[in-house]
């Protein structure tokens, strides 16, 4: 016959044999005195290399003062619960785990060890890192939207009071709704990207292909950006082979085209010049926009076509709700195409370049 105390002892041994949690038992002097495996799986140690060794085999040096802590804690005959730190594995590489540690104690209540439970916490970090860094990020986009709304809607509520009060001569009335237009339109640019980015998050974005004058929509666009260039002081010149038709959705790549445009006109100074330049090559056609602006920091250039991001590094200043550039992506990449940037750096102007497959059906 088996006794009571025998099954309960067994039941615990399969418990701690079986748990997807490190168990490890140590004396008050930090020697480890059991080793489950789930703490061969998640240190790489065995037992035979554990059981027997201080508990600084798994503690990295510069937090070797935390054993002193929870040792306190145990001789004083309290627990650690989940404590969030770092652990050193065999191979010498780090893991985040939380430890929870609780005195062992004998039938007469004298504490003569600790039992520690360790459970990896690698993944439940990283989601909470990836969750902050998103809270961040919206927060960020949220005030970027309010400042990028807020000018133009001022300027157009300022101009429509002026009007109904009659403060503007009526030779200047023409001046005041041409600014009221210009800036409503930039207002409308703003809510479609937001709506664009919306509908990519969602997955409900489609682009519908027709053979389309690739060369007429370049001309569109340029002249769309011309007038904002010319207050601006800038010059644009155009190399555009005639008669490039391409499989494609006329709007969304007249919107990739106005947004690389319009960020060269943005980021290039008074006396500055922007060409844009489209051929064919073979099954593919390129269009390119070169600008003599403020360039890009060669710490930015992997970055820029990211939702959100805005640069940092120098170069281009931080403008924009930072989506411009990834709708770009996006649109091409439905075609099937890439985009790409070029930079030397702050100062030294960019270079971007679309590539569209000159005929088919779109990849992926």
């Amino acid at each position: 016959m088996v006794s009571g105390n025998a099954v309960s002892s067994g039941h615990f041994a399969a418990i701690v044999s079986s748990s997807d949690d490190a168990i490890i038992s140590k004396d008050l002097n930090g020697t480890i005195l059991s080793w489950n495996d789930a703490a061969e799986r998640l240190f790489g140690y065995t037992a035979g290399e554990a059981i027997g060794r201080h508990i600084s085999l798994i503690i990295p040096k510069d937090r070797l003062g935390e054993e002193g802590f929870v040792i306190g804690r145990i001789r004083a005959g309290l627990s650690v619960e989940h404590y969030e730190t770092i652990r050193q594995r065999k191979d010498g590489s780090f893991l985040d785990i939380s430890l929870t540690v609780s005195p062992i104690h004998t039938p007469d209540g004298t504490i003569v060890g600790a039992s520690k439970i360790a459970r990896d916490i690698t993944e439940q970090k990283r989601l909470r890192q990836t969750v902050e860094e998103a809270s961040r990020a919206k927060d960020e986009f949220l005030a970027a939207l309010s400042h990028e709304l807020r000018t133009p809607l001022n300027t157009v509520l300022g101009y429509v009071q002026m009007l109904q009060n009659g403060s503007i001569e009526p030779e200047q009335r023409a001046r005041a709704l041409d600014v009221i237009g210009r800036n409503a339109r930039v207002l409308g640019r703003l809510v479609d990207d937001v709506l664009d980015t919306s509908r990519i998050v969602t997955g409900k974005m489609r682009v519908e292909l027709r053979l389309c004058p690739l060369t007429s929509i370049i001309e569109e666009a340029v002249s769309a950006i011309a007038p904002a260039a010319q207050n601006k002081g800038v010059r644009i010149d155009t190399h555009v082979q005639p008669a490039l038709d391409v499989p494609c959705d006329a709007d969304r790549i007249r919107q990739v085209l106005f947004n690389l445009l319009s960020n060269a006109v943005k980021f290039t100074p008074a006396g500055g010049s922007i060409t844009v330049t489209a051929s064919r090559q073979n099954d593919t056609v390129t269009v390119a926009v070169e600008d003599t602006g403020a360039g890009i920091a060669a710490g930015d250039l992997p970055h820029i076509f990211q939702r959100f991001w805005q640069g940092e590094s120098g170069g281009r200043s931080q403008t924009g709700l930072g989506l411009g550039l990834a709708l770009a992506r996006h649109f091409v990449e439905l075609h099937g195409g890439t985009i790409s940037a070029r930079s030397e750096g702050p100062g030294s102007g960019a270079r971007f370049e679309v590539v569209l497959p000159a005929r088919g059906s779109p990849q992926g």
